[in-house]
């Protein structure tokens, strides 16, 4: 064996088979540092030294930003899910980002706006309903992404005065 190799099962090793690892779990989509170790430490079992060894290897790299990698998360849950601004906190705390970074993040949502947006796009799917059914469906469609009751409620009566407004041809 030469001098820079390591045996297989020391801690040169397995330092090396958790960092490829680490790629391997960040590979498929980004993931918050947390969510890395998680994975590391208890799905493969590495130690607590290779895990940190191997993130912080990735953080030196730019390949793990818990900033970077929040931002990207609430754009896409705004633009593609119409999740509101406590849906997104609540699924960065689950990934384990700092609560300053989650504030920082969501912290310029317009959940108004994009309950009027979310609410616009399902209300097409809505069309021909009475009012009771489009206020339940549309109600229910809005609190699963989060909205506030009182906000929800002001999105679909202006939804459903809209619709009126269009049907009347105003």
């Amino acid at each position: 064996m030469s001098k820079g190799e390591t045996a297989p099962g020391k801690p040169g090793d397995e330092h090396q088979q958790c960092y490829e690892a680490a790629l391997y779990y960040i590979e498929y989509r980004p993931r918050s540092e947390a969510e890395v170790r998680r994975h590391l430490i208890y799905k493969r079992r590495f130690t607590e030294e290779s895990v940190s060894r191997a993130v912080a290897r990735l953080r030196k790299l730019q390949l793990i930003d818990d900033r970077a990698f929040s931002e990207m998360w609430a754009r896409e849950r705004v633009s593609h899910r119409h999740k509101s601004s406590l849906m997104i906190k609540r699924e960065l705390m689950q990934k384990g980002v700092d609560g300053m970074i989650i504030e920082r993040v969501t912290g310029g949502i317009d959940d108004e706006a994009n309950a009027l947006r979310a609410g616009m796009c399902k209300a097409r799917n809505l069309r021909g309903l009475e009012y009771q059914e489009f206020y339940k469906r549309l109600v229910a469609y809005l609190s699963r992404k989060g909205y506030s009751a009182e906000l929800v409620r002001g999105v679909v009566a202006r939804l459903w005065e809209s619709r009126k407004d269009e049907k009347d041809g105003k």
